[in-house]
């Protein structure tokens, strides 16, 4: 009789975290499992509530500005070495090697540059520049876009890089003319195992599990910092955004079919594995959020509990202190539903407090 021996999980995991692409759900996601396996993480030292170093490019000293790893004196720099990454920081493999631990998995992820554009550019006021007396902000889209290098040219440094090709930025490119496009998409497919795609968003974390040997829930999600009002386009806009953005539209088509091979390489189980997420996800959403048998009221999570006192769902049933749910097709989750919906649903500050006090906890002073 053979036995298949199960891989073991990925502990070692660089999030390089892009804007407006749907990165802080991926960012949470991963910090989570670093919390639950005690892993250190990269944190501003003090106590600056700001986690993110933005577009800060590190060099090799950067590490100066972490808090030190558990167990590691501070100061002992040679030893400043992490297992998780998960900050908006501009991208140089050479420099997060210095931090990283060996063999660490590196990770992104992209957006339609013409949704993510949008986005970027409504989020960081960039058509403040068109002046007063327009507040459309589909106008004042429009309008930057008919003459885009005019009014880039007078938005202030921190503006520029948000407005232009600022994805591939993020990934440590300055998005200047000169740029060998093929040979630069190349190298950053060469020092990434996986760029996600935002418009792909199950499917990439479906990749990114069988990659890291996590589990099912290792990847359980809630959509994060998502807008609830979004601008609809023309063709005509959605075209002048392209091609302002060429670099970052160059981008994203070569990775979404980087994607499309991982998703062909996975096996055939990949379809029946997605609908199963998906109804886990949508299990997650019902039980923690729509108010079936839990709601977020003041910030406290407050449960309702069945007539036997146990908290359960119509999937699910207890089995000593945990549940075992069953999305059918074979797919079962063994929870601590308490402990999961907690989890999901805390805010982002909470879980950063809650790492920082693991890091302090066990780091030697």
């Amino acid at each position: 009789m053979s036995i298949t021996k199960r891989c073991e999980s990925e502990k070692n995991v660089a999030f390089v975290k892009t804007h407006k692409t749907g990165g802080t759900t991926v960012a949470r996601i991963v910090e989570q499992f670093a919390l639950v396996n005690h892993l250190n993480i990269v944190r501003k030292k003090g106590e600056s509530s700001y986690l993110h170093f933005t577009n800060r490019k590190f060099n090799f000293d950067s590490k100066k500005d972490f808090l030190q790893p558990m167990g590691v004196g501070f100061g002992d720099w040679k030893n400043y070495i992490y297992n998780v990454f998960s900050l908006h920081a501009r991208f140089d493999k050479k420099v997060y090697r210095s931090f990283m631990a060996n063999n660490s998995v590196y990770i992104t992820i992209l957006r339609d540059p013409v949704t993510q554009f949008e986005s970027t550019f409504d989020y960081f006021g960039i058509g403040s520049i068109i002046g007063k007396g327009q507040d459309n902000k589909t106008l004042k889209l429009e309008t930057f876009l008919n003459n885009p290098t005019r009014f880039w040219n007078n938005l202030s440094s921190s503006k520029q890089k948000r407005s232009f090709n600022n994805q591939i930025w993020d990934l440590g490119v300055d998005p200047k003319p000169n740029v060998v496009v093929n040979e630069t998409i190349k190298r950053l497919d060469n020092e990434f195992d996986l760029v996600m795609i935002t418009e792909y968003f199950d499917e990439s974390l479906l990749i990114l599990k069988k990659m890291l040997c996590w589990e099912f829930t290792d990847i359980l999600y809630l959509p994060r910092n998502q807008r609830s009002e979004r601008v609809s386009l023309s063709n005509n806009v959605r075209k002048k955004i392209m091609e302002w953005n060429s670099l970052d539209t160059q981008l994203y088509q070569y990775f979404l079919k980087r994607l499309q091979d991982h998703i062909n390489n996975y096996g055939p189980s990949f379809q029946a594995d997605l609908a199963a997420f998906r109804r886990m996800t949508s299990f997650v959403y019902k039980l923690c959020v729509s108010g079936e048998h839990v709601w977020n009221k003041k910030k406290k999570i407050k449960y309702e509990r069945r007539d036997d006192g146990n908290f359960t769902s119509k999937l699910c049933k207890q089995v000593y202190l945990l549940h075992v749910c069953d999305f059918g097709g074979g797919y079962t989750l063994k929870l601590n539903l308490e402990s999961m919906c907690k989890n999901v649903t805390s805010d982002d500050r909470s879980l950063n407090r809650s790492l920082r006090q693991m890091m302090k906890e066990i780091s030697l002073t």
